[in-house]
């Protein structure tokens, strides 16, 4: 490559770095995963990470048309449980969801239409990027609803992405067979070494 045109090249990739460092803050993204380990569980866990743009005076971020999580007719519809303490949103202060609101929209014509908000007890006092971070549980127990009414998979939208999915459950019993084991070779050891 001559060297002109190499100089060139460079000049333009720093131009279109420096671009992309002054893109609107509104760029943000998300990730929200729901998760327990069976069909049957009723005690779900939510997880947020990432970004997300919250406007000055709401109380939520809401996730509309992200794709068909829900078993319609079955699954939560237009209903709001309560989240334990765990997840937050902080730009220069903190604040704590308190609740998630479900919704199975397949009552219209749109495909991939299920909504989500997570819901916090105060009001945002800025336009800004929050940050969010940790796990909360909901019990879908008082609702007669369960994990099985929920569909696996992936969903994203706007750079946002939503994941149903079952929660890994350590398998205790070969976990201690292989405690017990490795107890054994030490002691065996230690016989023969004196």
């Amino acid at each position: 490559m001559h060297e002109g045109n190499a100089m060139k090249l460079a000049a333009n990739l720093l131009k279109i770095s420096l671009l992309l460092v002054l893109l609107p803050a509104s760029a943000s993204a998300i990730t929200i995963t729901i998760s327990a380990p069976s069909n049957s569980s009723t005690e779900l866990t939510v997880t947020a990470t990432g970004d997300a743009y919250i406007s000055h005076g709401s109380n939520q971020v809401a996730f509309s048309d992200i794709g068909d999580y829900i078993t319609y007719g079955t699954g939560p519809d237009d209903e709001y449980f309560n989240l334990s303490s765990g997840i937050t949103a902080s730009h220069y202060t903190e604040e704590t969801a308190t609740r998630i609101y479900l919704d199975a929209d397949n009552g219209r014509t749109i495909s991939n239409d299920d909504d989500l908000r997570i819901v916090f007890d105060d009001l945002f006092g800025m336009d800004n990027i929050y940050t969010f971070s940790g796990s909360a549980t909901i019990d879908l127990s008082s609702a007669n609803h369960n994990f099985g009414q929920f569909n696996i998979g992936t969903y994203e939208k706007n750079g946002d992405t939503f994941i149903v999915q079952y929660s890994s459950v350590p398998d205790t019993g070969s976990t201690a067979a292989l405690l017990g084991a490795g107890v054994f070779v030490l002691a065996a050891a230690r016989r023969r070494l004196g």
